[in-house]
């Protein structure tokens, strides 16, 4: 991906380096050309003034700027040696420029003005150099430093730039990925019930019993209207997950009558708990697979929730089937049918390693499924759980 517009490169990083200096060089070189030039001023008789300035002035700042554009690529050479090093090569390249400066203004004065004698004063003279040199360098190191900070913060702004758009991009992948998985499992979970549903009515109208068929087709018909309503990441309240749950009952029981009880034990501070829709349905269908309708008696299914630790704690329990293999073994029982592989799968996808989910089986020899999940809840949202006709 392209580099965004604002984001300055190589070639501009360095135009803006060199107009940076040459920015310095006129600011500084004409400050320090006008305090001369009004030191002198003040400094010479007014009889004087006039042999020497403004010449003497305007020489010396010029030969001052020539000068000082020797120091540049001096202080940029031995700028990325270590610090030590940087102050030593610094100082004596001062102390040189300084020096022949020095020597400059003095030997300009003495052919203007024929004092011969000013040797004498020399260190004077090349104090002020040293002054307005080192002066000058601190000006310059200052405007590159800034410079350097100027473009490490470019850099970090482009890497917090570009380290952004992948996450918003790594969010995005992981969000169409959840939704797609979520999906997936929706769309394997709604045709193995419906197929199991159909061919109990199949088994209905070959019976002759078309009344029964007929219900069954219509509780069919509202529960798959609600089914496929609901997005497979969308959470519903518990309430609302119970009725759906015994909307799937009413249509078994069209089929098995008096041998299908359910039983509710719903604890009423966990009514209002968000939860995966279509979450309970899958595990009803198990039981009243392998415990129901293998039994010539029938049997009971419990759902039950709680509210423990912060926690829902939910239970789908059956009576299990009275024509053997009610685990009596002891053995715990391995994951049965599509269904209950699709709960554990849509589980991890929603709450990642946040859940629980254990298959047991129960005191009286049946299956029991317990599922733990956050317990959250959605009081602006809060429905009364009726399943739309």
């Amino acid at each position: 991906m392209a580099e965004p517009s604002s984001h300055k490169t190589g070639t501009e990083v360095i135009s803006g380096t060199q107009r940076w200096f040459w920015k310095l060089q006129l600011v500084s070189w004409l400050g320090i050309l006008i305090v001369t030039f009004l030191s002198m001023s003040f400094w010479q008789s007014s009889v004087a003034w006039p042999e020497i300035e403004p010449a003497n002035t305007l020489v010396q700042c010029a030969v001052a700027f020539l000068l000082s554009l020797l120091l540049k690529p001096i202080f940029d050479i031995a700028w990325d040696t270590p610090v030590g090093v940087r102050t030593f090569i610094y100082l004596v390249a001062v102390a040189v420029i300084a020096g022949i400066w020095t020597l400059v203004r003095m030997e300009l004065f003495i052919r203007l003005t024929g004092k011969h004698s000013l040797w004498s004063e020399f260190g004077g003279w090349y104090y002020a150099s040293l002054f307005v040199f080192l002066f000058w360098s601190a000006l310059y190191c200052g405007v590159k430093y800034y410079l350097l900070l100027e473009q490490e913060h470019d850099k970090m702004l482009r890497v917090a730039a570009v380290h952004e758009r992948e996450q918003i991009r790594r969010l995005h992948a992981e969000s169409v990925a959840k939704e797609a998985q979520l999906k997936m499992l929706r769309y394997q979970l709604n045709p193995h019930f419906l197929f199991n549903t159909l061919n109990s009515i199949n088994a209905l109208i070959r019976f002759e019993q078309r009344k029964e068929a007929g219900d069954m087709v219509m509780r069919l018909s509202q529960f798959l209207r609600h089914s496929l309503k609901e997005d497979p990441d969308h959470k519903v309240s518990l309430e609302q997950e119970i009725a759906v749950v015994l909307l799937y009952l009413d249509i078994e029981k069209t089929r098995f009558a008096d041998r299908l009880q359910v039983q509710l034990d719903i604890e009423k501070s966990a009514v209002s708990a968000k939860v995966p829709s279509m979450l309970l349905q899958p595990l009803a269908e198990n039981s009243i697979k392998y415990a129901i309708a293998p039994s010539e008696s029938g049997g009971t299914i419990e759902i039950s929730a709680r509210r423990k630790n912060g926690r829902l704690l939910l239970r789908l329990t059956d009576s299990g089937s009275r024509c053997g293999g009610s685990g009596i073994s002891g053995e715990v029982p391995s994951s049965t049918g599509v269904g209950l592989s699709n709960i554990r799968d849509r589980l991890k996808t929603l709450y990642g390693d946040g859940y629980g989910l254990q298959q047991d089986w129960a005191p009286g020899g049946g299956m029991r499924v317990t599922i733990r999940i956050p317990f959250e809840t959605d009081s602006a949202n809060n429905k009364t759980g009726k399943i739309p006709a």
